[in-house]
């Protein structure tokens, strides 16, 4: 009789323990949740697939720090530790071409 008037307390659809840890449910109670938080929305970019820069497929993933190889055209390349194009490579990279561009021009 116990049994069931607990389980109908219990909603239908309710999220399961655990549910919305994540990649950082490994880590259990510790260091926080803002930190576990951040590392699960870093391991999700990471483990996405990546545009390749010589054939431009998604077909790129991280071999290692900062190595990233792509499975179609098998081109290596380094990036960043967790994404293979970082901001601050993004703005060198413009800036670099805006450079060749003027020396054209002259």
């Amino acid at each position: 009789m116990i049994f069931l008037v607990v389980q109908r307390m219990v909603k239908k659809g309710a999220r399961k323990k655990g549910r919305k840890t994540r990649s950082a449910g490994r880590f259990g109670p510790r260091y926080g949740r803002k930190i576990r938080k951040r590392i699960a929305d870093v391991e999700e970019a990471m483990h996405q697939a990546h545009k390749c820069p010589a054939c431009g497929r998604k077909a790129v993933s991280r071999r290692g720090t900062g190595i990233w190889v792509c499975a179609k055209c098998q081109t290596t390349f380094a990036g960043g530790a967790y994404l293979p194009e970082t901001s601050v490579g993004k703005t060198v990279a413009r800036s670099i071409r805006r450079a060749n561009e003027e020396k054209e021009q002259i």
